[in-house]
């Protein structure tokens, strides 16, 4: 009796701070053996590199890993998953009375037209928008040429009827955003600030702005692993958070019902190829799967660059084993919770002095233009330089993962997000090292709050060098010169 007590005191605690309730997969009708083969999958297939994975069935987490060096502290980008946040912050605007589905871009920016303003961009709707069948033109680079986004979408030409041609568009959860921005006086994300992350508990939350203070709603949103699991669990739920109706029910259920003339796409957010799932996808793979058949989520954030079939698997392992009736324990089972990424294999140290060097690098792109390569006591130190003027030190472990926090932004599309504000002021880099047999070391990074991974080698030969550099995202080398000052 007093351990159910405890266990009850402990659960109302989790929810009084709105924390996710933790449970065995067994109480909830899954074998761990099942949790395993699929956690295993995630770690042992070189398409993936899994940052988080966290599993629910009946609200409650049954299993989650952060494989090393990533951790469950650590927001993440979360990349297009931002979309369905900004269609649940519309319906909300909607059941507010603030605006309506057939509302017009007229309404909104009627100033920001050109003067021989086209009727049919002025008639697309906000429907249109939500589901990806504006019929503009899709720009993807305009976001770094310009400063007025709005104005400039408003004077593109159409290429087709509003309504009558999908084409998969960030500009357009931007206009949303800023549609949100112009009827509620505050932007997107103090809104879901007030209506949707204090409610959910969903701290430390960013969001990226443009140049024109209104939040990019189609990316750039900076979350925890569990931030996406409460949200996913919402929206299975229909909205519903600890018996508050935080979204309208129908809401959901528009959103989640195909929309578009594609017939998977809702408002912002997929229709799974598995029937009766539901998708907030964001590039490289990050995920919230919401599963009503066996009453699941599965969120993962990872850089998924070859399309590893993930979906495959969770229904492979996960939904076709769900059971309607709790199981017994198991009492030997494959601890998940300490897994970790590889780190390079080699010596510790050179067979020839090399340390300290100095080394100026031609223009690349990892924008750095100085890396200078040190001890400090025991951990080898990698002492930075970039295109920014920024400088900064990254601690390299030998057979583990040493985090250090810098200022520089890591390297994807680095002239891409010089153009927005409200970024992290500071980044988290994990990095590892080993040398090889002919004095070259090998060095392993890890942007963990973002989702770049590189592998570096650095060659030395008298005054030169070279920087061998594999983004994982790409997968394809790139080598660069170096000279030792």
């Amino acid at each position: 009796m007093a351990l159910l007590l405890c266990c009850a005191c402990c659960c109302t605690s989790l929810l009084a701070q709105n924390l996710l309730v933790r449970s065995a997969p067994e109480e909830e009708g899954l074998r761990s053996e099942n949790i395993d083969r699929f956690m295993n999958l995630l770690m042992q297939d070189n398409r993936i590199e899994v940052h988080s994975c966290i599993i629910m069935r009946h609200g409650h987490v049954i299993a989650e890993i952060y494989p090393n060096p990533w951790k469950a502290s650590h927001r993440h980008t979360m990349y297009s998953v931002s979309k369905s946040f900004t269609s649940v912050a519309v319906g909300m605007c909607i059941a507010d009375s603030l605006i309506s589905l057939d509302d017009s871009l007229g309404r909104f920016f009627s100033p920001l037209f050109p003067e021989n303003k086209p009727d049919s961009v002025e008639n697309i709707t906000v429907r249109h928008l939500l589901t990806m069948q504006s019929g503009l033109p899709v720009d993807t680079k305009m976001r770094t040429r310009e400063r007025e986004w709005i104005k400039t979408l408003l004077a593109y030409t159409p290429v087709a009827p509003a309504g009558s041609r999908w084409a998969y568009d960030s500009m357009m959860s931007y206009l949303l955003s800023a549609i949100v921005q112009e009827v509620t006086d505050s932007t997107l994300m103090s809104f879901l600030q007030t209506r949707l992350f204090q409610p959910l508990g969903i701290q430390d939350a960013a969001w990226e702005e443009s140049p024109e203070g209104v939040t990019c709603g189609g990316w750039g949103l900076y979350i925890r692993p569990e931030d996406m699991a409460k949200f996913g669990q919402l929206l299975l739920n229909e909205g519903e958070w600890h018996g508050v109706q935080l979204v309208p029910k129908d809401w959901v259920k528009q959103m989640t019902t195909p929309q578009s003339v594609t017939g998977r796409y809702g408002f912002h957010i997929w229709k799974s190829a598995y029937p009766g799932w539901v998708e907030a996808n964001g590039a490289y793979g990050q995920v919230i799967y919401i599963i009503p058949e066996a009453d699941m989520v599965v969120s993962l954030t990872q850089c998924n660059y070859e399309n590893a079939p993930v979906a495959k698997w969770i229904s492979r392992h996960l939904v076709d084993n769900c059971l309607p009736f709790s199981l017994p324990k198991p009492q030997n089972r494959t601890q998940l919770y300490k897994l970790s990424h590889p780190t390079p294999i080699g010596k510790k140290s050179p067979t020839k002095r090399i340390l300290p060097i100095t080394l100026s690098l031609e223009k690349n792109s990892l924008r750095w233009e100085r890396v200078c390569l040190r001890t400090d006591k025991d951990t080898l130190m990698m002492d930075v330089k970039d295109e920014d003027g920024k400088e900064y030190c990254i601690r390299l472990g030998y057979g583990e993962w040493l985090e250090s926090q810098v200022t520089g932004q890591p390297y994807c599309n680095p002239r891409f997000i010089n153009n927005f504000s409200n970024l992290p002021t500071s980044w988290h880099v994990a990095g590892s090292y080993a040398w090889n047999n002919d004095n070259s070391i090998h060095v392993s990074l890890r942007w963990v709050d973002w989702i770049s991974s590189a592998e570096l080698q650095f060659s030395f030969s008298g005054v030169s060098a070279q920087l061998r550099f594999v983004p994982r995202e790409v997968g394809k080398a790139l080598t660069f010169k170096a000279w030792r000052l």
